[in-house]
């Protein structure tokens, strides 16, 4: 790729003004293109964030950008992070937080030109000592080193990875949507006027809440030890005259039972008994307990398992009180299951659905250095540490390529930004064969559209799939309250402003809702919602863009 010299140093200059690289900094920005080496002064950046003026060093950088942009990192400088010195430790020598400084690290080095990674976690933890907060400028001053060194040779092969994705993103979403209009063109006219309002509605039944502890004292690991885990469990009881089918939802990495409190009350509304479990090893809770030093893990490695192992336990205990139990007995129809999960909770719901470790793939994606450009292989590559410390670590690896989750109650799942790529693969989701839904956001960073969702959706062999994208939907845009998940989720300079997450969610009831309805409760008067049809001759892209589609075209490109 040739580039323009005083283009790429204006290209760094704004990724570090506007937060896209890691908060780091000295006296000097140093970096150096061919025989070459510029400079920019942190004093100059430090007047242009307090004081608005833009140097002449710092102007022939920053004519290469927006004014927008410019503007924009005058805030990001000084804009304060709220975190202890503590939570910054405790994620900063985790493994995840390791891996993530090791690869940040790669491109950003010391004065020496050693890698910057023990130099990045001293700066962050004492800036969010200081005083003064966690700011780019703060983390700038304790930075232990008198000027900082971009590699260029490695932020150019970055630029170029980042560029790649890109343009194969926006050429998926192009074709996606000329086969959205070729399904639309194909399919019967949905007449938007005779079908019921999902979106601005709520259904006719009245239901209850009810919070149980289950407790699985048996759970027994990939070693073979056994211990005993507690399933703190939100049920939502519709009142109904014949068993409701059920829906769980799984949540995500950091999230908890109250993040799709929303949906599971509008499925409720609509008759569907919604059970909604949570994960204990990597919950809100999990992720408190790592920030406030209670722990060294963002997530527990067994959680691969220990997720959609959870959800079967409930089921089973559920069962066995539909017998007994007055409140539930009669009133649910745990043979008619559905799982709705969103990022790690929709992993849980595909490998509910059937879907397979795929060790052999981790092997081939997990390299020694992390993938900066897919942030959730963080997540998915934690497989390859389950049994690393057993003496059978090999045998614990086999056994859980050939472990089979699934659930057969499950007839039907939802997956919401899912991570799939490696921890599943091709050879993990072909082997699913009932109804499959994928969801996903344009604008995810956290778990990239093209090679998380839409790869995923083309690796799918059952006959029964859909795959929606919204336009400038986020990683977290459908989860309600607030999350403490720590993988960078942030849009603020992609491009997707003006965005509004309450579309997104309410996209998602009203989807589940008529999604649960064909395949749980056997309502085919719901089917046309699940129509390009549909998306297209309604106005549900407005303001937000929805790709809809069932199939790919033959030869779709794929990375894997």
């Amino acid at each position: 790729m040739r580039l323009e010299i005083p283009v790429w140093i204006g290209t760094t200059i704004g990724m570090l003004s506007m937060g896209m690289m890691p908060d780091l900094g000295a006296e000097q920005i140093k970096f150096s293109y061919s025989i070459l080496e510029f400079s920019v002064s942190v004093a100059d950046l430090k007047t242009y964030a307090q004081e608005g003026k833009i140097s002449s060093q710092l102007a022939s950088y920053t004519k290469r950008l927006k004014p927008e942009d410019v503007a924009q990192g005058r805030q990001v400088l000084t804009e304060q992070q709220q975190l202890s010195p503590v939570a910054i430790s405790q994620f900063l020598y985790s493994d995840i937080g390791e891996s993530m400084l090791k690869s940040a690290g790669e491109l950003i080095e010391t004065d020496s030109g050693q890698n910057g990674f023990y130099a990045i976690r001293a700066a962050l933890i004492l800036a969010a000592a200081d005083p003064g907060g966690l700011t780019l400028l703060n983390t700038m001053r304790y930075f232990p080193s008198q000027s900082i060194r971009i590699n260029s040779e490695k932020l150019l092969a970055l630029m170029n990875q980042l560029s790649s994705l890109k343009n194969e993103t926006n050429q998926a979403l192009s074709v996606i949507d000329q086969q959205s209009t070729t399904e639309a063109s194909t399919e019967p006219s949905v007449n938007i006027s005779k079908l019921p309002d999902l979106y601005n509605k709520s259904g006719s039944f009245s239901w209850q809440k009810k919070a149980i502890a289950f407790m699985d004292t048996n759970r027994r690991s990939l070693t073979g030890s056994i211990k005993t885990r507690v399933i703190q469990t939100d049920i939502y009881l519709p009142e109904s005259q014949t068993p409701a089918p059920v829906v769980v939802i799984s949540h995500g990495l950091g999230s908890d039972r109250d993040s799709f409190a929303y949906l599971a009350e509008n499925l409720a509304s609509y008759g569907f008994a919604v059970v909604v479990p949570e994960h204990s090893g990597s919950d809100s809770l999990q992720m408190q307990a790592l920030l406030t030093g209670r722990s060294q893990q963002v997530f527990a490695d067994t959680e691969l398992i220990d997720r959609p192992l959870d959800v079967t336990f409930v089921l089973d205990q559920l069962e066995q009180r539909s017998k007994s139990d007055p409140w539930l007995q009669g009133k649910i129809n745990v043979q008619e299951v559905g799982v709705i999960g969103q990022s790690f909770g929709g992993y849980t719901a595909l490998v509910l659905a059937g879907a397979r470790i795929n060790i052999n793939q981790l092997h081939k994606d997990c390299k020694s250095e992390p993938d900066p450009v897919n942030v959730s292989l963080l997540l998915q590559c934690r497989a390859l540490a389950l049994g690393k410390n057993s003496p059978d670590y090999e045998q614990i690896q086999q056994n859980l390529s050939n472990l089979d989750l699934g659930d057969r109650r499950v007839k039907a799942v939802i997956a919401l930004n899912p991570v799939t790529s490696s921890i599943l693969g091709q050879a993990g989701l072909s082997r699913i064969e009932i109804p499959v839904a994928i969801a996903a956001g344009a604008a995810d960073t956290v778990t990239p559209v093209f090679l998380e969702q839409i790869q995923a959706f083309n690796w799918l062999t059952t006959k029964e799939k859909y795959l929606g994208i919204g336009d400038k939907g986020t990683h977290t845009d459908l989860i309600a309250g607030v999350s403490t998940v720590v993988l960078p989720s942030s849009n603020r300079f992609s491009g997707f402003s003006g965005r509004d997450p309450e579309l997104g969610r309410i996209h998602v009831q009203a989807f589940s809702t008529a999604f649960m309805k064909v395949y749980l409760a056997h309502q085919t008067e719901y089917r046309p919602f699940l129509s390009a049809s549909y998306v297209k001759n309604s106005n549900l892209d407005e303001p937000i863009k929805v790709y809809f589609v069932r199939l790919l075209p033959p030869g779709f490109p794929h990375k894997k």
